[in-house]
């Protein structure tokens, strides 16, 4: 497919990387030469310098044969503005960023004036995941599956779990939960395991199940919390806001910590019952002081990821149990694998998921959706979400006389809202929805792991 990327930013970067790795015909333009530059000596793209919105420079891009545009500058006027010309010059399919929140309340009023085929709101969706991770605590990553038919979980095998020295095929002899182990990341390796693979302490766990069943799972295998009741969040951001929004009368007690008058002012205004630290909460004595050894959890959403890793570490060693860490650049994330941090989320990484699921059904058969697709293991493993229709050649095949590729595994089939941990002799049903989890990059349909 061509596809245009408009703005170089981390998200933009982020979303032209991986879909350039998927063999797209990729186009990004950025006002800056020099961020240009470095896009087009680090990616397999092409680039224009200039301003997207202007007609000229998506002529430049021949935007009147792209496939789809992905607006993501900074400026949510711009990404807007940016679709709208794009529309007019002949594209078919537009997304824009929109990162506004009076702005996102009317989103489907500029879908229809502004012809938009999507809209992604990184911060919006990184307060989600945030939001599932503290409803969840014992995971260190939690991800929703057919509407809440199934959860996706990350948990990490510590050395005092039943789960160390555990064969992959006693997993159900000795636990009763009809949950499946689908990922296996191990130091710099990951793996889909099959039932000679031995788990070891230090592990970390994809798990796939229905959603009393992973409760009941996580009950025996972790020490975590079960509940969160108290919540220090460290930065008054976009973020933290949604995260508010999300949270406000679920229970939680939330004390959000800015050293930005300003922003406490709006924070103030738009949720008077929250609580509300004007500090620096990068020192260890605010934090003491506010109350942090005896908080549930803490969530670090500050604009600098070594202020977040710093007081995140400092949280798990005053032994709070529940540490959330907002990290912006992946290459942290890489060299930080080996620190134990607790839940980590990035902001790009989450919008770029939602991207890449948007152009892979694109791509599809018209009987075939991609309802949600997942990264985990800093992108080494996907977990995709297939809604069946028609009638593909597997349909009602049981699974043990299908041919599944070694490098993915059927996690579970959601039946009538049921969600089932197949065996061979379960079969895929026309209105199922089917959930993939595969070390390889790409997959489009459920043909591209079975073979009849």
């Amino acid at each position: 497919m061509r596809i245009i990327v408009a703005g170089a930013g981390r998200i933009g970067y982020s979303v032209a990387s991986e879909l350039s790795k998927e063999r797209h015909d990729i186009t990004v333009i950025e006002r800056s030469a020099e961020v240009c530059a470095e896009v087009s000596d680090t990616l397999d793209v092409f680039t224009v310098n200039g301003n997207a919105a202007a007609c000229d420079i998506l002529e430049e891009a021949d935007a009147g044969s792209a496939d789809l545009l992905i607006a993501v500058t900074e400026a949510d006027e711009t990404n807007l503005m940016i679709c709208l010309t794009a529309k007019k010059l002949g594209v078919s399919h537009t997304i824009a960023r929109v990162r506004n929140n009076e702005y996102y309340k009317q989103i489907s009023i500029f879908k229809n004036e502004f012809g938009l085929s999507m809209t992604i709101n990184p911060e919006e969706a990184t307060a989600g995941e945030i939001s599932r991770i503290l409803r969840f605590p014992s995971a260190l990553k939690v991800e929703p599956f057919a509407r809440g038919s199934a959860e996706s979980i990350e948990i990490r095998v510590s050395a005092s779990s039943p789960l160390d020295g555990l064969k992959t095929a006693d997993f159900h002899r000795i636990f009763s939960e009809r949950v499946l182990i689908c990922a296996v990341s191990r130091q710099k390796d990951v793996f889909i395991p099959r039932g000679d693979f031995v788990l070891q302490a230090g592990d970390r766990l994809n798990i796939v199940g229905g959603y009393k069943e992973i409760v009941s799972f996580l009950k025996k295998v972790t020490g975590g919390i079960s509940s969160v009741k108290t919540v220090i969040v460290l930065g008054g951001g976009t973020i933290s806001r949604y995260l508010l929004s999300q949270l406000y009368g679920s229970g939680i007690a939330i004390k959000v910590i800015e050293k930005n008058e300003d922003v406490c002012a709006r924070i103030s205004s738009a949720y008077p019952r929250a609580g509300l630290v004007l500090a620096d909460g990068r020192k260890s004595n605010i934090l003491t002081e506010e109350g942090l050894e005896s908080a549930d959890a803490f969530v670090a959403l500050t604009g600098d990821d070594d202020d977040n890793v710093i007081t995140s570490m400092y949280a798990m060693s005053m032994g709070v149990k529940k540490v959330v860490t907002k990290i912006t650049e992946g290459h942290i994330i890489r060299m930080l694998e080996s620190s134990n941090l607790d839940s980590v989320v990035q902001p790009s990484a989450i919008a770029t998921q939602h991207v890449v699921q948007y152009v892979r059904s694109m791509q599809n058969a018209y009987d075939i959706s991609i309802d949600a697709l997942y990264y985990t293991f800093d992108g080494k493993v996907e977990i995709l979400e297939f809604k069946i229709s028609g009638s593909p050649r597997y349909l009602n095949t049981p699974l043990k006389n299908l041919h599944i590729s070694h490098d993915a595994l059927i996690a579970s089939i959601i039946h009538e809202g049921k969600c089932i941990i197949p065996s061979g002799d379960d079969v895929i049903s026309s209105g199922d929805s089917v959930i993939v989890a595969t070390v390889r990059s790409g997959i489009v349909r459920p043909e591209d792991v079975l073979e009849a």
